[in-house]
């Protein structure tokens, strides 16, 4: 569940290489910003304009998107909501992320309030909104993504294979769990340790090196 150097290169290529149309500014927006981030999907879409901190270029979690299930009896349809929360306590969190991240994500939510702006409707202080400016259902770019990964031959494992790949491009680079875990927005050290421990493989090589260095440096009779 993790694209690692020759797969990731090959999907930042393809992402490039796509015309430039809102949509696909939209798409290769969130791709990004989920890949910088670590943000669960839902906890991106959800994201409003001030979450957004340039000055210590940090993105504020503290929200999430979810499925409000319909009722045919009382002739209620489903709808998605914005829960005031996440998905842990632990879920608040204020994510440091590269500043161009954050202002592609200030400049994509300037173009759809110029969009609103021009056809007479409200403004949107979501980053994400659809173009009626309601909250953004993830299952249109979750079928977008699994084609497009699907064109290139990667594997399709869901807007979470940026997830993954972010934690493992950190904990490879050197990060602790204590980082990462407070990062992933997630309660517990131990969830962190059992759901990335083997996304680390370049982790098990350093821990034989480290060992074999450390004999080779000793003065042994």
């Amino acid at each position: 569940m993790v694209l690692h150097d020759e797969d990731l290169t090959k999907w930042l290529n393809f992402l490039e290489s796509l015309p430039d149309t809102r949509g696909n500014r939209r798409f290769k927006i969130i791709c990004d910003t989920l890949l910088c981030s670590g943000l669960r999907i839902n906890e991106l879409l959800a994201l409003t304009i001030s979450d957004l901190d340039l000055e210590s270029s940090e993105i504020t979690v503290n929200k999430t998107l979810v499925w409000k299930n319909g009722n045919k009896k009382l002739h209620i349809k489903g709808g998605i909501t914005c829960k005031l929360s996440t998905k842990t306590d632990s879920g608040f969190r204020r994510v440091s992320v590269p500043l161009n991240s954050l202002l592609q994500l200030k400049a994509f939510h300037k173009e759809m309030n110029s969009y609103f702006i021009k056809h007479r409707l409200p403004r949107s202080s979501l980053i994400f909104p659809t173009i009626y400016g309601n909250y953004m259902c993830d299952r249109n770019e979750r079928a977008t993504l699994k084609k497009r990964l699907e064109s290139i031959n990667l594997p399709n494992y869901g807007f979470h294979l940026f997830r993954h790949t972010h934690a493992s491009i950190l904990l490879n680079a050197g990060a602790n769990w204590k980082e990462l875990q407070v990062r992933m927005g997630h309660k517990s050290i131990s969830t962190t340790m059992d759901i990335y421990a083997e996304l680390a493989p370049k982790k098990k090589v350093e821990a034989v090196n480290i060992y074999l260095d450390k004999i080779s440096s000793l003065k042994l009779l």
